[in-house]
Formats: C-alpha cells, structure tokens, sequence
C-alpha cells in the first residue's frame, strides 16, 4: 500500500471510530463509514489474509451457515431476513477489518483506539450532563432516568464505555507520557467509569469489574511499576471519587433500586429458559431474529438467542469464535514485548467482560464487539 493510501487509511479509521457512538438512528455514520472502507478496499486489493486466519474464518462461516439454515424454520420471514442480513454485514465488517490488518501499523491502531476513545468519551459526557439535567432535551439522552447518550439503550451505552476505560489506563501508563497527558487519560477513565455507573446496567457493572480486574492483575514483569502506580491511583483517587458520587441523592436513589430484583426479572430469565427449551427440541433453531415472535418477549441473552435460533451447532461455533478470538488477543499480549502488549490486555480483558455481558443482553448485533474480535487478530509489528 503506497503511504497516501495508508495516510487516508488511517484518517478514516479514526473518523470511523470517532462517531461509533452515535448510533441512535441506522443506517449509522460508523455503519456508512464502514461500507465506505469496505468498498474502497475491495476496489484498491488491500484485503489480505495470513494462514493463521484460516481457522477463525472457518469457524465463522460455520454459524453463518447455521443461520442460512434456520431460514427454513421461521414463521415469519421479514424480521429474520433483516435480523440474518444485520449478522452477515458484521460478520463482512470483522472480515473486511480482518483483510485490512496487513496495513494497519502501530500508528494506525493507536488511531483507532483513540478514535474509539474519543467517541466514548463524548458519549459519557453527553450521558452524564443529561442525567444531572444540564443539558437541554435532556430526556432524549435518558431511558427511564438511565444515560444512554445517543445509544438507543442503557445496556449498550454502558459496555460501550469499557474497553475505552481500559485504554485510557493503559496509555497513562506509558513511559514517554507526560504528567499532564497521565492526568488526561486518568481524566478519562474517570469520566467512562462514571457514565458506567449512571447507565445503570448491572450486566455493565459486571463487564466493567471483570475487564479491570483482568486488566490490573495481567502484565509483565517489566511494567510492574507503572501497574502499581495504575492500582495505587485507583485506590486513592477512583475508589473515593465513585463512592462519593454514587451516595449522591441523585445517584443513590435508582442505584439502590437497580441494585434490587427487578419485577421484568422473572420475564427476562422466564424467557431464557424457554429458548433453551426450544433449542433442545430444535436441533436447526427456529430462525434468526424469530425470538420475540415465539416467547413474546426477548431473551436477553447472546447465548440463549443462539441456541433457539440457530441450534446447537450455531451456538457452539459462534462461542468458539469469540474463544480463540479471545485467545489470540492473550496470545499478541504474550509475543509482543513492546507498547502494544498491553494493548492487548485491554482486547483480552474487555472481550471477558463481553462474554460475560452476553449471559444477560443480546449482545450479537453489537458493533463495537465485532470490532473487537477484530483487533484481536491483528498483529502489531
């Protein structure tokens, strides 16, 4: 690739990240983006694909497959067109994203992360002035007092904040930074950490304390002091500042009540064991996006939707898809002795957390996990 092209390359990919998190209305600006790198790189012969890829991409098309197969199932043929036309463009997205890592160097990486950064960071300010009614029409950056920015929910507001809270740690922690870019980032991660909390969703809040918990306990031996300095900062300065801000009348009022069983409790985890129920008598699924037809009501759950709609073998290839996704970003974390292991914690850690947000929200037409099972394959040189 010339270097105008991998100038342009770079600029997009920032800009693509930049405004990930407005995504209110679909199409999205990142979704035309994306299109728009995807066309442009198939017309100029930038895809390439290592050896390596061979498996992930196997596996892929096995639960693509799964879901053209459960097309023959469904009662209702609208809906499950546009739920499998949805799969198959995030899937092209990751492969398009995938085909493009031969280009994407370390500074273009950096780039994406920041632009992702960038983006969730508007996004929790935005969440967060609107919580506390200081901004106008604040109710439609609001979901039954939950901040949702320009996200259509809480439960994907909130876990779209992760990895970039993860990322902002990561950068403060790097030698050659500044104290005041420290302060920015620790800045940062403050900010992402806060509009965690007033998403409100208790499947982020685990998310979030399983990613950092990962993140604080996995690097290697020669970052063991700026990681001390990272817990150290944590205890001292973000464990006080949340629990000040979550006694907050403000606050303190809808935590403790979202802390409570929910009544839609019973609905949510009543409807998780009929899709599993389904699944075992439907070895095929009963279609892609059939769910809400069949039990009135939404599964909340990636695993449970899988398993009802695309059958034992969609489930089990699309959970060994994220698996050796997630093994790959440990595995760069484990080889690469520069800046960009630690990188790869943050995708190593952050896909954790994903997977374990995905036993209580549909997680599958979530943009910013196929990106991350993405980043997880491309090396850094």
């Amino acid at each position: 690739m010339t270097e105008s092209r991998s100038k342009w390359l770079s600029s997009f990919l920032f800009l693509t990240m930049a405004v990930s998190s407005f995504v209110y209305f679909e199409p999205s600006p990142y979704d035309l983006f994306i299109i728009i790198i995807l066309f442009v790189g198939f017309l100029m012969s930038t895809f390439s694909f290592h050896k390596e890829m061979i498996l992930p991409l196997c596996i892929l098309c096995v639960f693509l497959i799964c879901n053209l197969l459960s097309l023959f199932f469904i009662e209702e043929l609208g809906s499950s067109i546009f739920f499998t036309g949805i799969t198959f463009y995030l899937a092209l997205t990751w492969i398009g994203i995938i085909g493009m890592g031969e280009h994407i160097k370390r500074t273009t990486f950096q780039l994406i992360m920041h632009g992702y950064l960038l983006s969730a960071f508007l996004a929790a300010i935005i969440g967060i002035l609107a919580y506390f009614h200081l901004l106008p029409y604040n109710d439609f950056f609001l979901m039954y007092g939950r901040a949702k920015a320009f996200f259509k929910d809480p439960n994907v507001f909130g876990p779209f904040l992760v990895m970039p809270s993860l990322f902002s740690l990561c950068m403060a922690e790097q030698k050659d930074m500044t104290t005041r870019k420290k302060l920015l980032y620790y800045s940062a991660f403050l900010i992402l950490a806060a509009g965690i909390i007033i998403s409100f969703s208790r499947a982020a809040w685990g998310n979030f304390a399983i990613s950092l918990l990962i993140y604080l306990v996995l690097f290697k031996i020669n970052h063991v002091k700026r990681r001390i300095y990272t817990i150290i900062f944590i205890l001292l300065v973000c464990v006080p500042g949340i629990f000040y801000f979550i006694q907050t009348p403000v606050v303190e009022n809808l935590l403790v009540s979202r802390l409570s069983y929910q009544g839609y409790d019973d609905d949510r985890f009543g409807t998780q064991i009929a899709a599993f129920e389904s699944g075992l008598s439907n070895p095929f699924g009963i279609g892609s996006g059939q769910s809400e037809l069949a039990f009135q009501y939404s599964p909340h759950s990636l695993y449970a939707r899988l398993f009802t709609e695309n059958g034992v073998i969609g489930l089990l290839s699309f959970f060994l898809f994220f698996v050796v996704s997630i093994l790959k970003a440990f595995s760069h974390f484990r080889n690469d002795e520069a800046y960009n292991g630690t990188i790869y914690v943050v995708i190593f850690a952050s896909l954790i957390g994903l997977a374990f947000n995905s036993f209580f929200v549909d997680t599958l037409h979530w943009r910013h996990l196929w990106l991350l099972l993405a980043l997880a394959w491309i090396p850094q040189k």
